[in-house]
């Protein structure tokens, strides 16, 4: 009898450890749970709350409590609004201008500061810097400067010159605040421009300057195809900017004068947050995402081809 108990112990135990060969083998897995956990909790569960807000009739009264579900009412409503389609047309407008800025001016720029020195590293340090600001920070600075009474009208006036009304004229406006968004997205382009530019072998330029090609024409014809993946990536990451800005709009006009620089994800928030109306301000942000995600799948496929090739 003694000597059979340690057996079946023994025999008990070769199932359980079989069983956990499986987990174990599956044990790498496990160091992602936190990190699925953080995004379902902080990234997937708002993003289905504002679907399901968007599909329901939600106000001030239904904000706590269930939700009426409407079907796709609220989309009607939205896509029948000229509003929504003005602040689209502003966002693509805003969009326009983010891509040429800087993709023209961040490769001029990438190409004159991709050379070695202190000067370089200086102009990039400020670079870092400007691109490192916050959102509130800058755009307050910049409400500043392009206030009727501002620094800028100031200097003009002692140029003798009117002063001009950019941030409180509804033909101005929009412009005036597009114009402060690329500043502060046009060092994230010159750097990785840059990079991209230094990645070039060094070979092809040299014997392109034997063959007697100038340096723009060098740039022109032998880098820039070269750089067209990057060219695409960071036209599709500032098009992804663009339609998520809106510290700058809220903190320089707030939507206004008017309704001149409502995009789309100002026209949400005040639609939601002033107007109170959560269900029509949740289904125009979530017309933004349709956009924005008509950008990030070419933008993952791009990235996948780079890895595969």
């Amino acid at each position: 009898m003694l000597t059979d108990t340690p057996h079946h112990h023994t025999g008990a135990r070769r199932p359980g450890r079989r069983r956990l060969l499986p987990l174990l083998r599956a044990q790498p897995i496990g160091y992602l749970l936190p990190a699925v956990v953080i995004l379902a909790a902080f990234a997937l569960w708002p993003l289905f709350v504002l679907v399901q807000m968007s599909l329901s009739e939600v106000g001030p009264a239904e904000i706590v409590g269930n939700w009426s579900f409407v079907g796709l009412r609220n989309f009607v409503d939205v896509l029948g609004d000229f509003e929504t389609w003005k602040a689209i047309l502003r966002t693509i407008g805003l969009c326009a201008i983010l891509v040429i800025s800087n993709l023209v001016l961040g490769f001029i720029a990438a190409t004159v500061l991709s050379t070695t020195g202190r000067t370089a590293s200086a102009v990039l340090g400020i670079l870092v810097f400007v691109w490192a600001l916050p959102p509130l920070v800058s755009g307050s600075v910049w409400r500043f400067l392009l206030d009727d009474t501002g620094t800028l009208n100031a200097i003009l006036g002692l140029l003798g010159i009117s002063p001009v009304n950019w941030l409180s004229d509804p033909a101005l406006a929009l412009w005036s605040v597009s114009a402060v968004v690329a500043w502060a997205s046009l060092p994230f382009s010159i750097l990785i421009m840059r990079g991209g530019l230094l990645a070039v072998n060094p070979e092809l330029i040299e014997a392109a300057a034997i063959d007697g090609a100038g340096f723009w024409t060098t740039r022109w014809r032998i880098i820039l195809p070269l750089m067209r993946p990057t060219l695409w990536i960071l036209a599709v990451i500032t098009v992804l900017y663009a339609f998520r800005s809106f510290d700058f709009f809220y903190v320089m006009t707030q939507g206004g004068p008017g309704t001149s620089t409502n995009t789309l994800p100002v026209l949400s928030y005040y639609t939601a947050f002033t107007n109170f109306d959560m269900s029509t301000g949740a289904t125009i942000a979530v017309v933004s995402m349709v956009v924005v995600l008509a950008f990030a799948v070419p933008y993952v496929r791009t990235i996948k081809n780079e890895e595969t090739s």
